[in-house]
């Protein structure tokens, strides 16, 4: 994976982590919630392994029906 996009992954996955623990409301707690989603969704993938993209299938398949 570029270093860039890792780079920006990890800064998402910080981002969602502190909103979520700097939130105040639950629409705030939810968007961090949702960014942590996003970044991590990438990085589960990242290995090219057939349980790694069916477990980060199954997490999304789960987060979308729960959002």
């Amino acid at each position: 994976m570029n270093p860039y996009i890792l780079t920006i992954l990890l800064f998402g996955l910080g981002l969602g982590t502190m909103t979520t623990f700097a939130s105040s409301h639950w629409l705030l707690a939810w968007m961090g919630l949702e960014i942590n989603t996003l970044a991590i969704i990438p990085l589960m993938a990242q290995h090219h392994h057939p349980r790694a993209v069916e477990a980060t299938t199954k997490y999304f398949l789960t987060q979308a029906a729960a959002a």
